[in-house]
């Protein structure tokens, strides 16, 4: 499973393959992968490591290189507003990991061996 990250000022959605797309307010728009196929989304510390991969790469794709006021106001915004709206959608994820893993372990028949007094 992989994940979309759309990275804009405006809106952003979580959808598939891991791609984070961004628009920094210029005309230019740009993707990049956010990788999390190695994550465990069930868990506190799988969702934990994707936050800190989805802040990774907001910084690198709202970074403007400017150093002015105005350049280091509209990078902050970005990222601010990336963040804000990415996040339910990295709830949404985490939710339906969890949502997954339940229901495979309801599925799972225990072994005799497994369970005491059989």
């Amino acid at each position: 499973m992989s994940l979309r990250l759309p990275l804009a000022l405006a809106a952003l959605m979580l959808a598939a393959p891991a791609t984070l797309h961004a628009s920094t307010g210029h005309a230019t728009g740009f993707e990049a992968p956010v990788a999390h196929d190695d994550l465990d989304l069930s868990t506190s510390e799988g969702a934990a490591r994707l936050d800190e991969r989805v802040r990774t790469k907001v910084r690198q794709l709202c970074r403007n290189g400017g150093r002015d006021s105005t350049s280091v106001r509209l990078e902050r915004e970005c990222r601010e507003t990336a963040l804000a709206a990415t996040a339910p959608a990295i709830r949404m994820a985490i939710a339906n990991a969890r949502i997954e893993r339940v229901r495979l372990a309801g599925t799972q028949t225990a072994s005799p061996a497994a369970t005491p007094g059989v």
